[in-house]
């Protein structure tokens, strides 16, 4: 099939970025953190002996190196490799580049501090009372920050809407349990989920929570510029199945990744706005916000065989199933009382966050076939995003 570029995309150099490339930059990225780590810990902890968690202490001071190496290494990944080994993301608006950018530049940094704070606390805990001197406490900081810097520069790098959608649920389920334990409110659960980011849970269950909804909304805007590039790879591959040319109708349906994107970017403006706006400050916004995040769901999956016609049927039997399953769990709370709203909650989350891993890992099959030179069900293609704007 044949595009013809706008002109703004005609200058447009594909350059290739190697598996060893992306090694040597996180390599030599590694070791200077890890300088930058000894330094810091040499000058902090001068004539001190720090403890492992807890004030000025070994965790705390790295989870601030480690979270400036994370996010220095993970913006120079971006910038310098991954636009340069994802073209397409340099045919996008630039604004758009920015959300992307931040988003996976926050959710790196937001990951390094959890865990570098709750691993140094687990440590604390069964070398109870350990003081370290001047030598090995830098030392510890050097480590945690040339490693926090070589993994989130490859991780950034390697970037692609599979590996970020498993980014983006652990980040979001590891940032609302650590809410959860943080709560001073211990009866939280008998409300609903949003009760975490009240005020009466308390400053770490506050802003636990809050950060981890609006981080989680700037990565899902990540996640879906690169899920609408490959639904737009597959659209411009797109033929009727065989079997279902003699309807009309169907016949006259095409993949809609441009649908799809907005209703994505409508979970995004609603997770973000979850955590932006809690609970006790204006519950009428904050419950729609919520409406609007389902809602957009709900037609995600009620309209997949419409949106995504290309997709294998047993998928769009499991996005109608979810809707019934989402149907059910409602009930189950509205009208038999069998669980509490948390539940509720709790019980389409699973629904959802099921039937958007099945639908990233079925496009990214897909994808893969497509790609192949002898795929059974595909041909070899071009990647049109370069060639027509988003």
């Amino acid at each position: 099939m044949d595009h013809v570029q706008p002109p703004a995309e005609k200058n447009l150099k594909v350059h290739r970025v190697t598996e060893l490339d992306i090694e040597r930059y996180a390599l030599w990225a590694g070791l200077f953190c890890a300088l930058f780590g000894m330094a810091v810990g040499m000058i902090i902890f001068a004539g001190a002996s720090p403890l492992l968690f807890g004030g000025l202490s070994v965790g705390g001071v790295a989870s601030v190196t480690g979270a400036v190496s994370a996010g220095t290494s993970s913006a120079y990944a971006f910038r310098r490799l991954l636009r340069r080994r994802e073209a397409w993301l340099r045919a996008i608006p630039t604004w758009r580049q920015y959300v992307v950018g931040l988003g996976l530049i926050l959710v790196h940094v937001a990951s390094t501090v959890m865990i570098i704070l709750v691993v140094t606390y687990l440590f604390s805990q069964a070398f109870f009372g350990l003081h370290l001197d001047v030598l090995s406490s830098s030392l510890f900081v050097a480590a945690i920050s040339g490693l926090s810097s070589y993994l989130c520069l490859v991780a950034t790098a390697r970037t692609n809407a599979e590996n970020l959608s498993v980014v983006l649920g652990i980040y979001m389920a590891a940032g609302v349990l650590l809410s959860m334990l943080l709560a001073e409110n211990q009866g939280w659960w008998k409300g609903m989920f949003s009760a975490l980011g009240t005020s009466d849970s308390g400053l770490g269950s506050f802003w636990t929570f809050n950060t981890t909804m609006v981080i989680s909304g700037l990565v899902l805007v990540a996640f879906t510029e690169f899920l609408t590039r490959d639904l737009v790879v597959l659209s411009q591959a797109y033929r009727c199945r065989p079997s279902l040319e003699r309807y009309p109708m169907i016949r006259k349906l095409r993949p809609r990744p441009r649908v799809v994107r907005w209703c994505l970017i409508a979970v995004s403006i609603g997770v973000i706005g979850v955590g932006s706006v809690p609970m006790d400050l204006a519950p009428l916004v904050h419950s729609a916000f919520v409406q609007l995040a389902s809602g957009a769901m709900v037609i995600l999956l009620v309209g997949t065989w419409v949106l995504l016609p290309g997709h294998p049927a047993v998928f769009h039997l499991m996005s109608l199933s979810a809707v019934g399953a989402l149907w059910l769990a409602f009930l189950l709370w509205d009208s038999w009382s069998y669980y509490n709203l948390t539940g509720f909650e709790l019980s389409a989350v699973a629904i959802l966050f099921t039937w958007i891993s099945v639908f990233i890992r079925t496009t990214a099959a897909m994808i893969r076939d497509r790609r192949r030179p002898h795929a059974s069900h595909g041909i070899e293609v071009d990647d049109p995003y370069l060639h027509k704007g988003a």
